[in-house]
């Protein structure tokens, strides 16, 4: 009669491999979970500059007479950010300044503020 050997892991060895990845698991954690605010802040100061741009592209459209969104008021607001910038949800922002002196921006889950350009 033939044996056949049965190849594979041991539990011991499984336990000590599942060990070590939670060890490494555990050391790696506290590096990606501060990546957050970063991320915000980054994502904000994308979002200043774009409205800039979306500004000025839109002040183009209105003095060669083109279809363009009219801004009113003296001061920036959430509606003025998702006026010019689409496929954003603007609550997720804190907006203040002024259209002629550019607006402020801060995401909700960042730390820093940022200007944009001269919406006027």
């Amino acid at each position: 009669m033939k044996y056949s050997s049965c190849k594979g892991f041991t539990i011991t060895e499984l336990v000590v491999v599942i060990t070590v990845i939670g060890l490494l698991a555990a050391m790696a954690l506290p590096k990606f979970g501060s990546l957050g605010p970063s991320a915000a802040d980054a994502n904000a100061s994308s979002i200043a500059g774009a409205l800039g741009a979306a500004a000025a592209n839109n002040n183009a459209k209105c003095n060669t007479g083109l279809s363009c969104i009219t801004v009113t008021g003296p001061n920036c607001s959430q509606a003025t950010l998702a006026a010019l910038l689409t496929g954003i949800t603007a609550t997720d922002y804190t907006v203040g300044g002024t259209l002629a002196g550019g607006c402020t921006i801060r995401h909700n889950s960042g730390t820093t503020t940022y200007t944009s350009a001269s919406l006027n």
